[in-house]
Protein backbone atom coordinates (compact mmCIF):
# COMPACT_ATOMS: atom_id res chain seq x y z
CA UNK A 1 0.00 0.00 0.00
CA UNK A 2 3.05 2.68 0.79
CA UNK A 3 4.84 1.48 -2.19
CA UNK A 4 1.52 1.91 -4.32
CA UNK A 5 0.98 5.78 -2.75
CA UNK A 6 4.23 6.27 -3.09
CA UNK A 7 4.32 5.82 -7.06
CA UNK A 8 0.80 7.92 -6.84
CA UNK A 9 2.78 10.45 -5.57
CA UNK A 10 5.85 10.14 -7.86
CA UNK A 11 3.62 10.43 -11.04
CA UNK A 12 1.75 13.68 -9.57
CA UNK A 13 5.16 15.48 -9.25
CA UNK A 14 6.31 14.41 -12.91
CA UNK A 15 3.00 15.30 -14.19
CA UNK A 16 3.28 18.65 -12.11
CA UNK A 17 6.85 19.16 -13.31
CA UNK A 18 6.35 18.11 -17.21
CA UNK A 19 3.09 21.08 -17.24
CA UNK A 20 5.47 23.23 -14.98
CA UNK A 21 8.39 22.82 -17.59
CA UNK A 22 5.94 23.15 -20.54
CA UNK A 23 4.25 26.56 -19.31
CA UNK A 24 7.52 28.03 -18.59
CA UNK A 25 8.27 27.00 -21.73
CA UNK A 26 5.78 28.43 -23.62
CA UNK A 27 6.11 31.73 -21.54
CA UNK A 28 9.29 31.93 -22.94
CA UNK A 29 8.57 31.34 -26.78
CA UNK A 30 5.19 33.49 -26.78
CA UNK A 31 7.83 36.27 -25.65
CA UNK A 32 10.69 35.41 -28.61
CA UNK A 33 7.71 35.43 -30.91
CA UNK A 34 6.18 38.89 -30.10
CA UNK A 35 9.62 40.24 -30.12
CA UNK A 36 10.77 39.08 -33.54
CA UNK A 37 6.83 39.79 -34.97
CA UNK A 38 6.68 43.02 -33.77
CA UNK A 39 10.51 44.38 -33.80
CA UNK A 40 11.45 42.78 -36.40
CA UNK A 41 8.60 42.66 -38.67
CA UNK A 42 9.55 41.62 -42.28
CA UNK A 43 5.94 41.40 -43.10
CA UNK A 44 4.53 45.00 -44.82
CA UNK A 45 8.07 45.11 -46.53
CA UNK A 46 7.20 41.52 -48.00
CA UNK A 47 3.96 43.24 -48.70
CA UNK A 48 5.01 45.91 -50.52
CA UNK A 49 7.28 44.08 -52.59
CA UNK A 50 4.60 41.67 -53.91
CA UNK A 51 2.02 43.75 -54.18
CA UNK A 52 3.56 47.41 -55.71
CA UNK A 53 6.18 45.64 -57.76
CA UNK A 54 4.71 42.24 -59.17
CA UNK A 55 0.72 43.57 -58.78
CA UNK A 56 -2.06 41.55 -59.99
CA UNK A 57 -1.52 37.42 -60.05
CA UNK A 58 -4.34 36.27 -62.02
CA UNK A 59 -4.41 32.51 -62.37
CA UNK A 60 -2.32 31.13 -65.34
CA UNK A 61 -0.72 34.25 -66.19
CA UNK A 62 3.42 35.49 -66.55
CA UNK A 63 2.23 38.11 -63.89
CA UNK A 64 1.00 34.82 -61.38
CA UNK A 65 4.47 33.00 -62.14
CA UNK A 66 6.55 36.00 -61.51
CA UNK A 67 5.19 36.90 -58.14
CA UNK A 68 5.22 33.34 -57.08
CA UNK A 69 9.10 32.86 -58.37
CA UNK A 70 9.39 35.88 -56.26
CA UNK A 71 7.66 34.84 -53.44
CA UNK A 72 9.55 30.90 -53.11
CA UNK A 73 12.87 33.23 -53.17
CA UNK A 74 11.54 35.36 -50.34
CA UNK A 75 10.37 31.56 -48.39
CA UNK A 76 13.70 30.10 -48.76
CA UNK A 77 15.38 33.73 -48.00
CA UNK A 78 13.14 33.20 -44.63
CA UNK A 79 14.72 29.89 -43.98
CA UNK A 80 11.82 27.19 -45.35
CA UNK A 81 12.76 24.10 -46.03
CA UNK A 82 11.64 21.79 -49.06
CA UNK A 83 10.61 25.42 -51.23
CA UNK A 84 9.07 24.11 -54.44
CA UNK A 85 6.62 24.50 -57.07
CA UNK A 86 3.76 22.16 -57.60
CA UNK A 87 1.44 22.32 -60.74
CA UNK A 88 -1.86 22.44 -60.39
CA UNK A 89 -3.66 22.63 -63.90
CA UNK A 90 -2.58 21.53 -67.16
CA UNK A 91 -5.02 23.38 -68.94
CA UNK A 92 -5.25 26.40 -67.50
CA UNK A 93 -4.86 29.46 -70.28
CA UNK A 94 -2.98 32.69 -69.92
CA UNK A 95 -3.85 36.38 -70.14
CA UNK A 96 -2.74 39.49 -69.75
CA UNK A 97 -3.68 43.41 -70.84
CA UNK A 98 -1.88 45.61 -72.85
CA UNK A 99 -4.05 48.69 -73.61
CA UNK A 100 -7.66 49.65 -73.18
CA UNK A 101 -9.61 52.64 -73.15
CA UNK A 102 -13.94 53.39 -73.11
CA UNK A 103 -14.73 56.97 -73.86
CA UNK A 104 -18.60 58.36 -74.45
CA UNK A 105 -18.03 60.37 -77.77
CA UNK A 106 -21.99 61.54 -77.65
CA UNK A 107 -23.63 63.25 -76.55
CA UNK A 108 -20.78 64.63 -75.51
CA UNK A 109 -17.28 63.47 -73.94
CA UNK A 110 -16.75 61.27 -70.94
CA UNK A 111 -14.32 59.30 -69.85
CA UNK A 112 -15.56 56.18 -68.61
CA UNK A 113 -13.84 54.37 -65.90
CA UNK A 114 -13.55 50.62 -67.37
CA UNK A 115 -11.63 47.74 -66.56
CA UNK A 116 -11.98 44.55 -68.95
CA UNK A 117 -12.92 41.35 -67.58
CA UNK A 118 -10.60 38.74 -67.75
CA UNK A 119 -10.29 36.70 -70.55
CA UNK A 120 -11.98 39.16 -73.08
CA UNK A 121 -10.54 39.20 -75.91
CA UNK A 122 -9.47 41.84 -78.19
CA UNK A 123 -11.37 44.75 -80.29
CA UNK A 124 -10.51 45.01 -83.63
CA UNK A 125 -8.15 48.38 -82.85
CA UNK A 126 -10.71 51.45 -81.83
CA UNK A 127 -13.95 50.78 -82.58
CA UNK A 128 -17.14 53.16 -82.40
CA UNK A 129 -20.79 52.28 -81.52
CA UNK A 130 -23.77 53.07 -80.74
CA UNK A 131 -25.37 52.17 -77.13
CA UNK A 132 -28.20 49.99 -76.36
CA UNK A 133 -29.53 48.37 -73.29
CA UNK A 134 -30.18 44.90 -72.71
CA UNK A 135 -31.44 44.61 -69.14
CA UNK A 136 -31.47 40.77 -68.55
CA UNK A 137 -30.79 37.88 -70.46
CA UNK A 138 -32.80 34.81 -68.44
CA UNK A 139 -35.12 34.25 -71.40
CA UNK A 140 -32.62 34.12 -74.13
CA UNK A 141 -35.47 32.95 -76.63
CA UNK A 142 -37.24 36.22 -76.06
CA UNK A 143 -34.35 37.83 -76.40
CA UNK A 144 -33.01 36.10 -79.91
CA UNK A 145 -36.64 37.44 -81.15
CA UNK A 146 -36.79 41.35 -79.95
CA UNK A 147 -33.09 41.75 -81.01
CA UNK A 148 -31.95 39.60 -83.83
CA UNK A 149 -30.40 42.03 -86.71
CA UNK A 150 -30.39 45.30 -84.53
CA UNK A 151 -26.90 44.64 -82.99
CA UNK A 152 -24.18 45.05 -85.37
CA UNK A 153 -22.22 48.15 -84.57
CA UNK A 154 -23.67 48.04 -81.08
CA UNK A 155 -22.18 48.29 -77.42
CA UNK A 156 -24.25 46.64 -75.35
CA UNK A 157 -25.31 48.35 -71.85
CA UNK A 158 -25.88 45.39 -69.89
CA UNK A 159 -27.70 44.58 -66.27
CA UNK A 160 -30.39 46.90 -65.12
CA UNK A 161 -29.49 50.70 -63.67
CA UNK A 162 -27.43 50.24 -60.14
CA UNK A 163 -29.22 51.24 -57.37
CA UNK A 164 -27.97 55.04 -55.62
CA UNK A 165 -25.53 54.66 -53.11
CA UNK A 166 -25.63 57.68 -50.63
CA UNK A 167 -22.60 58.14 -49.02
CA UNK A 168 -23.40 57.75 -45.48
CA UNK A 169 -22.47 55.52 -42.38
CA UNK A 170 -19.11 54.11 -41.94
CA UNK A 171 -17.01 52.49 -44.59
CA UNK A 172 -15.22 50.41 -42.29
CA UNK A 173 -16.06 47.57 -40.07
CA UNK A 174 -14.45 46.21 -36.92
CA UNK A 175 -16.18 43.16 -34.99
CA UNK A 176 -17.74 44.58 -31.74
CA UNK A 177 -18.22 42.77 -28.69
CA UNK A 178 -21.78 41.67 -28.98
CA UNK A 179 -21.04 40.53 -32.58
CA UNK A 180 -18.41 38.11 -31.04
CA UNK A 181 -20.43 37.07 -28.65
CA UNK A 182 -23.61 36.12 -30.49
CA UNK A 183 -21.12 33.91 -32.66
CA UNK A 184 -19.48 32.04 -29.67
CA UNK A 185 -23.49 31.67 -28.52
CA UNK A 186 -24.53 29.78 -31.95
CA UNK A 187 -25.24 25.99 -30.86
CA UNK A 188 -25.21 24.77 -34.41
CA UNK A 189 -24.33 26.36 -37.61
CA UNK A 190 -26.69 28.16 -39.30
CA UNK A 191 -24.57 28.02 -43.27
CA UNK A 192 -24.53 24.04 -44.25
CA UNK A 193 -21.95 23.06 -46.67
CA UNK A 194 -22.34 21.68 -49.64
CA UNK A 195 -20.49 18.69 -50.63
CA UNK A 196 -17.27 19.60 -52.66
CA UNK A 197 -17.87 17.46 -55.68
CA UNK A 198 -21.12 18.68 -55.79
CA UNK A 199 -19.85 22.28 -55.36
CA UNK A 200 -17.53 22.20 -58.48
CA UNK A 201 -20.25 20.51 -60.44
CA UNK A 202 -22.22 23.02 -59.43
CA UNK A 203 -19.81 25.85 -60.47
CA UNK A 204 -19.22 24.19 -64.05
CA UNK A 205 -22.74 25.66 -64.88
CA UNK A 206 -22.76 28.91 -62.18
CA UNK A 207 -19.32 30.15 -63.19
CA UNK A 208 -20.32 30.63 -67.33
CA UNK A 209 -24.20 31.78 -67.06
CA UNK A 210 -23.40 34.29 -69.57
CA UNK A 211 -22.22 32.23 -72.51
CA UNK A 212 -24.91 32.11 -74.33
CA UNK A 213 -25.33 35.56 -74.20
CA UNK A 214 -22.14 36.56 -75.25
CA UNK A 215 -21.77 34.21 -78.29
CA UNK A 216 -25.44 35.08 -79.58
CA UNK A 217 -24.72 39.03 -79.28
CA UNK A 218 -21.16 38.61 -80.80
CA UNK A 219 -22.68 36.56 -83.68
CA UNK A 220 -24.81 39.45 -83.75
CA UNK A 221 -21.74 41.63 -84.71
CA UNK A 222 -22.27 43.90 -81.45
CA UNK A 223 -18.42 45.81 -80.87
CA UNK A 224 -18.33 45.17 -76.70
CA UNK A 225 -20.58 44.92 -73.56
CA UNK A 226 -20.36 47.04 -70.43
CA UNK A 227 -21.91 46.09 -67.20
CA UNK A 228 -21.62 47.12 -63.46
CA UNK A 229 -22.36 46.01 -59.87
CA UNK A 230 -23.95 48.51 -57.17
CA UNK A 231 -20.80 48.91 -55.05
CA UNK A 232 -19.64 52.25 -52.92
CA UNK A 233 -17.72 55.00 -54.64
CA UNK A 234 -16.83 55.05 -58.51
CA UNK A 235 -15.61 51.55 -57.34
CA UNK A 236 -15.16 48.76 -60.05
CA UNK A 237 -15.80 45.39 -59.91
CA UNK A 238 -14.46 43.39 -62.38
CA UNK A 239 -14.02 39.83 -61.43
CA UNK A 240 -14.97 37.46 -64.37
CA UNK A 241 -15.05 35.93 -66.63
CA UNK A 242 -14.23 31.94 -65.46
CA UNK A 243 -13.19 31.18 -69.07
CA UNK A 244 -10.30 29.77 -67.90
CA UNK A 245 -8.94 27.07 -69.91
CA UNK A 246 -7.76 26.07 -73.32
CA UNK A 247 -10.80 25.67 -76.07
CA UNK A 248 -13.57 27.50 -73.63
CA UNK A 249 -14.87 30.56 -75.10
CA UNK A 250 -13.18 33.81 -75.09
CA UNK A 251 -15.65 36.77 -74.66
CA UNK A 252 -15.90 39.61 -77.07
CA UNK A 253 -14.84 42.88 -75.39
CA UNK A 254 -16.46 42.49 -72.00
CA UNK A 255 -16.00 45.69 -69.23
CA UNK A 256 -17.46 46.67 -65.87
CA UNK A 257 -17.83 50.42 -65.59
CA UNK A 258 -18.60 52.12 -62.48
CA UNK A 259 -22.12 52.36 -61.70
CA UNK A 260 -22.53 56.09 -61.88
CA UNK A 261 -21.29 56.23 -65.02
CA UNK A 262 -23.44 52.78 -66.22
CA UNK A 263 -26.19 54.81 -64.28
CA UNK A 264 -25.85 57.94 -67.07
CA UNK A 265 -25.82 56.33 -69.83
CA UNK A 266 -29.03 54.55 -68.73
CA UNK A 267 -30.70 57.40 -68.03
CA UNK A 268 -29.83 59.37 -71.14
CA UNK A 269 -31.23 56.27 -72.90
CA UNK A 270 -34.80 56.09 -71.22
CA UNK A 271 -34.58 60.01 -72.18
CA UNK A 272 -34.11 58.92 -75.39
CA UNK A 273 -30.91 60.16 -76.07
CA UNK A 274 -28.77 57.72 -77.75
CA UNK A 275 -24.86 58.29 -76.50
CA UNK A 276 -21.91 56.56 -78.40
CA UNK A 277 -19.05 55.06 -76.83
CA UNK A 278 -15.80 54.51 -78.28
CA UNK A 279 -13.09 52.08 -77.19
CA UNK A 280 -10.31 49.97 -77.93
CA UNK A 281 -8.69 46.63 -75.70
CA UNK A 282 -5.91 45.00 -76.65
CA UNK A 283 -5.39 41.49 -74.46
CA UNK A 284 -3.13 38.56 -74.93
CA UNK A 285 -3.87 34.73 -74.45
CA UNK A 286 -1.39 32.18 -74.51
CA UNK A 287 -0.31 28.28 -73.37
CA UNK A 288 2.30 28.62 -70.87
CA UNK A 289 1.52 25.42 -67.87
CA UNK A 290 4.37 26.09 -66.10
CA UNK A 291 2.69 28.93 -64.80
CA UNK A 292 -0.11 26.79 -62.75
CA UNK A 293 2.24 26.62 -59.69
CA UNK A 294 1.08 25.93 -55.90
CA UNK A 295 4.32 27.24 -53.70
CA UNK A 296 5.43 25.00 -51.09
CA UNK A 297 7.56 25.29 -48.10
CA UNK A 298 8.07 24.14 -44.73
CA UNK A 299 10.14 23.49 -41.45
CA UNK A 300 10.77 20.01 -40.96
CA UNK A 301 9.81 18.32 -37.34
CA UNK A 302 12.35 17.42 -35.11
CA UNK A 303 10.36 14.84 -32.59
CA UNK A 304 10.94 11.11 -33.32
CA UNK A 305 7.52 10.28 -32.85
CA UNK A 306 5.80 13.46 -34.12
CA UNK A 307 7.69 14.85 -37.35
CA UNK A 308 5.56 12.47 -39.55
CA UNK A 309 2.78 14.65 -38.67
CA UNK A 310 2.17 17.98 -40.02
CA UNK A 311 0.51 21.42 -39.22
CA UNK A 312 -0.83 22.78 -42.89
CA UNK A 313 -1.05 26.10 -43.20
CA UNK A 314 -2.85 28.01 -46.85
CA UNK A 315 -3.72 30.77 -48.65
CA UNK A 316 -4.24 31.51 -52.21
CA UNK A 317 -1.90 33.55 -54.13
CA UNK A 318 -3.70 34.47 -57.26
CA UNK A 319 -5.71 37.37 -57.19
CA UNK A 320 -7.99 38.93 -59.87
CA UNK A 321 -6.18 41.34 -62.41
CA UNK A 322 -7.57 44.96 -61.66
CA UNK A 323 -5.64 45.42 -57.96
CA UNK A 324 -2.76 44.22 -56.78
CA UNK A 325 -4.42 41.40 -55.07
CA UNK A 326 -2.94 43.15 -51.55
CA UNK A 327 -6.05 42.49 -49.45
CA UNK A 328 -6.98 39.34 -51.58
CA UNK A 329 -4.78 37.59 -50.78
CA UNK A 330 -1.44 38.82 -50.92
CA UNK A 331 -2.03 40.28 -47.04
CA UNK A 332 -2.45 36.54 -45.75
CA UNK A 333 0.26 34.89 -48.39
CA UNK A 334 2.96 37.08 -46.40
CA UNK A 335 1.74 36.77 -43.12
CA UNK A 336 2.02 33.19 -43.75
CA UNK A 337 6.04 33.25 -44.48
CA UNK A 338 6.37 35.70 -41.86
CA UNK A 339 4.72 32.96 -38.85
CA UNK A 340 7.28 30.19 -40.41
CA UNK A 341 9.72 33.41 -40.44
CA UNK A 342 9.14 33.73 -36.53
CA UNK A 343 9.67 30.28 -35.91
CA UNK A 344 12.60 30.07 -37.67
CA UNK A 345 14.61 33.54 -36.61
CA UNK A 346 13.85 32.49 -32.69
CA UNK A 347 15.43 29.17 -33.02
CA UNK A 348 11.87 27.34 -32.36
CA UNK A 349 12.42 23.32 -33.93
CA UNK A 350 8.87 21.92 -34.54
CA UNK A 351 7.97 18.55 -33.18
CA UNK A 352 5.49 18.11 -36.19
CA UNK A 353 6.20 19.20 -39.59
CA UNK A 354 4.80 23.24 -40.23
CA UNK A 355 4.34 22.97 -43.74
CA UNK A 356 2.54 25.99 -46.07
CA UNK A 357 0.73 26.27 -49.06
CA UNK A 358 0.31 29.16 -51.38
CA UNK A 359 -2.70 27.95 -53.60
CA UNK A 360 -3.29 28.87 -57.24
CA UNK A 361 -6.60 29.12 -59.24
CA UNK A 362 -8.69 29.79 -56.02
CA UNK A 363 -10.75 32.40 -57.87
CA UNK A 364 -11.60 29.78 -59.97
CA UNK A 365 -12.59 26.48 -58.69
CA UNK A 366 -10.05 25.78 -55.83
CA UNK A 367 -8.30 24.77 -58.38
CA UNK A 368 -4.67 25.12 -56.53
CA UNK A 369 -5.67 23.15 -53.40
CA UNK A 370 -7.89 20.68 -54.89
CA UNK A 371 -5.29 19.47 -57.11
CA UNK A 372 -2.87 19.35 -53.80
CA UNK A 373 -5.39 17.20 -52.28
CA UNK A 374 -5.63 14.92 -54.89
CA UNK A 375 -2.10 14.33 -55.44
CA UNK A 376 -1.68 13.82 -51.46
CA UNK A 377 -4.80 12.54 -49.78
CA UNK A 378 -6.68 10.61 -53.06
CA UNK A 379 -9.13 11.51 -55.13
CA UNK A 380 -12.58 13.72 -54.31
CA UNK A 381 -14.66 10.77 -54.48
CA UNK A 382 -12.39 8.61 -52.69
CA UNK A 383 -11.71 7.50 -48.82
CA UNK A 384 -9.21 9.29 -47.82
CA UNK A 385 -5.50 7.92 -47.59
CA UNK A 386 -3.66 7.37 -44.66
CA UNK A 387 -1.70 10.51 -45.71
CA UNK A 388 -4.58 12.79 -44.84
CA UNK A 389 -4.64 11.14 -41.74
CA UNK A 390 -1.39 12.21 -40.66
CA UNK A 391 -2.45 16.14 -41.01
CA UNK A 392 -3.04 17.04 -37.85
CA UNK A 393 -5.02 20.64 -39.14
CA UNK A 394 -5.40 23.31 -41.29
CA UNK A 395 -5.08 26.65 -41.15
CA UNK A 396 -6.49 28.79 -43.59
CA UNK A 397 -6.43 32.68 -43.72
CA UNK A 398 -8.53 34.36 -46.77
CA UNK A 399 -10.74 37.15 -45.35
CA UNK A 400 -9.08 40.30 -46.16
CA UNK A 401 -6.11 41.69 -44.23
CA UNK A 402 -8.18 42.59 -40.74
CA UNK A 403 -7.36 41.26 -37.62
CA UNK A 404 -7.62 37.99 -36.76
CA UNK A 405 -10.50 37.81 -33.81
CA UNK A 406 -10.89 34.28 -33.14
CA UNK A 407 -11.86 30.97 -35.71
CA UNK A 408 -14.45 29.29 -37.31
CA UNK A 409 -14.75 25.73 -35.76
CA UNK A 410 -16.34 24.35 -38.54
CA UNK A 411 -18.62 22.44 -37.27
CA UNK A 412 -15.80 20.75 -35.37
CA UNK A 413 -17.05 21.35 -31.63
CA UNK A 414 -14.11 18.68 -30.48
CA UNK A 415 -11.39 21.36 -31.60
CA UNK A 416 -12.97 24.05 -29.32
CA UNK A 417 -10.98 23.19 -26.16
CA UNK A 418 -7.90 23.05 -28.48
CA UNK A 419 -8.09 26.55 -29.90
CA UNK A 420 -9.32 27.82 -26.14
CA UNK A 421 -6.08 27.03 -25.06
CA UNK A 422 -4.35 28.32 -28.07
CA UNK A 423 -6.11 32.23 -27.37
CA UNK A 424 -6.15 31.86 -23.62
CA UNK A 425 -2.67 33.44 -23.53
CA UNK A 426 -2.92 36.00 -26.31
CA UNK A 427 -6.05 37.61 -25.22
CA UNK A 428 -4.54 40.96 -25.92
CA UNK A 429 -3.69 40.20 -29.28
CA UNK A 430 -7.05 38.66 -30.26
CA UNK A 431 -10.46 38.11 -28.63
CA UNK A 432 -9.97 34.38 -29.61
CA UNK A 433 -13.67 33.99 -30.31
CA UNK A 434 -14.72 30.69 -31.41
CA UNK A 435 -17.71 29.69 -33.27
CA UNK A 436 -19.43 26.88 -34.01
CA UNK A 437 -20.44 28.05 -37.24
CA UNK A 438 -19.41 27.04 -41.18
CA UNK A 439 -17.62 29.63 -43.11
CA UNK A 440 -17.54 29.29 -47.10
CA UNK A 441 -16.15 29.89 -50.16
CA UNK A 442 -12.42 29.56 -49.41
CA UNK A 443 -9.49 26.77 -49.65
CA UNK A 444 -10.51 25.23 -45.82
CA UNK A 445 -13.02 23.15 -47.74
CA UNK A 446 -11.31 21.05 -49.69
CA UNK A 447 -9.53 19.56 -46.61
CA UNK A 448 -12.28 19.46 -44.66
CA UNK A 449 -13.66 17.08 -47.68
CA UNK A 450 -10.93 14.90 -46.51
CA UNK A 451 -12.69 14.96 -42.69
CA UNK A 452 -9.17 16.94 -42.31
CA UNK A 453 -9.44 19.25 -39.33
CA UNK A 454 -9.59 22.61 -41.35
CA UNK A 455 -10.53 26.25 -40.05
CA UNK A 456 -10.75 29.67 -41.38
CA UNK A 457 -9.83 32.57 -38.74
CA UNK A 458 -12.41 35.35 -38.09
CA UNK A 459 -10.90 38.26 -39.55
CA UNK A 460 -12.44 42.21 -39.25
CA UNK A 461 -13.72 42.78 -42.65
CA UNK A 462 -12.17 46.11 -42.88
CA UNK A 463 -13.72 47.65 -45.84
CA UNK A 464 -13.00 44.23 -47.51
CA UNK A 465 -16.95 43.33 -48.65
CA UNK A 466 -17.86 47.31 -50.15
CA UNK A 467 -14.45 48.50 -51.13
CA UNK A 468 -11.43 46.20 -51.74
CA UNK A 469 -12.79 42.69 -52.53
CA UNK A 470 -12.21 41.76 -56.39
CA UNK A 471 -11.73 45.51 -57.27
CA UNK A 472 -9.20 48.07 -58.45
CA UNK A 473 -8.95 49.48 -54.62
CA UNK A 474 -7.55 45.72 -53.90
CA UNK A 475 -4.65 47.56 -52.94
CA UNK A 476 -1.82 48.58 -50.41
CA UNK A 477 -3.20 51.51 -48.79
CA UNK A 478 -6.00 49.13 -47.59
CA UNK A 479 -3.63 46.92 -45.41
CA UNK A 480 -3.37 48.32 -41.68
CA UNK A 481 0.44 47.48 -41.01
CA UNK A 482 -0.30 46.65 -37.26
CA UNK A 483 -2.94 44.07 -38.17
CA UNK A 484 -1.03 42.36 -40.39
CA UNK A 485 1.71 42.61 -38.18
CA UNK A 486 -0.54 40.98 -35.16
CA UNK A 487 -1.68 38.01 -37.28
CA UNK A 488 1.28 36.96 -38.10
CA UNK A 489 2.43 36.35 -34.78
CA UNK A 490 -0.91 34.82 -33.73
CA UNK A 491 -0.47 32.26 -36.40
CA UNK A 492 3.32 31.38 -35.36
CA UNK A 493 1.72 31.21 -31.97
CA UNK A 494 -0.99 28.79 -32.55
CA UNK A 495 0.82 26.72 -35.20
CA UNK A 496 3.63 26.38 -32.28
CA UNK A 497 0.93 25.29 -30.04
CA UNK A 498 -0.43 22.76 -32.32
CA UNK A 499 2.90 21.41 -32.85
CA UNK A 500 3.89 21.08 -29.15
CA UNK A 501 0.33 19.17 -28.02
CA UNK A 502 0.96 15.46 -27.19
CA UNK A 503 -2.29 14.77 -29.45
CA UNK A 504 -3.44 15.64 -32.79
CA UNK A 505 -6.42 18.57 -33.72
CA UNK A 506 -9.49 16.18 -33.26
CA UNK A 507 -11.28 15.27 -35.84
CA UNK A 508 -14.94 15.82 -36.83
CA UNK A 509 -17.30 12.36 -35.62
CA UNK A 510 -18.81 11.61 -38.86
CA UNK A 511 -22.05 9.64 -39.73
Amino acid sequence: MKLKNTLLIAAFFATFINGFSQTVKDEKILAQIRTEGFLNTQVMNMLEELSDVYGQRLTGSREYYAAAQWMSNKMKESGLQNVRFENYCDNCRGWSMKSFNVEMIAPNFMHINAYPLAMAKSSNGIVEGEVIHIKSFRNMDALRAEYSGKLNGKVILLGSEPAKKLLTGDVQKRYTDDELDKMEDKLVPKTKQTPLPDLFEGWKTSDVYDKEFLEFVESEGALAVLKSRSILLGILHPDGTYYYQNGVLKPLPYFTIMPEHFGRLARMIKLGVTPKIRLNLETEFYDEQSNNVNIIGELTGTDSKLKSETILIGAHFDSWHAGTGATDNGANSVVLVEALRILKAIGYKPKRTLRMGLWGGEEQAFLGSAAYARQHFGGLLEKPNNASKKISAYLNLDNGAGAIRGLYLQNNELARPVFEDVFKAIANLSEGALTIENTLSTDHETFDHYNIPAFQFIQDELAYGNVTHHTQLDVLEYVPEEDIMKNAVILAWTIYKLSENEEMVPRKVLD
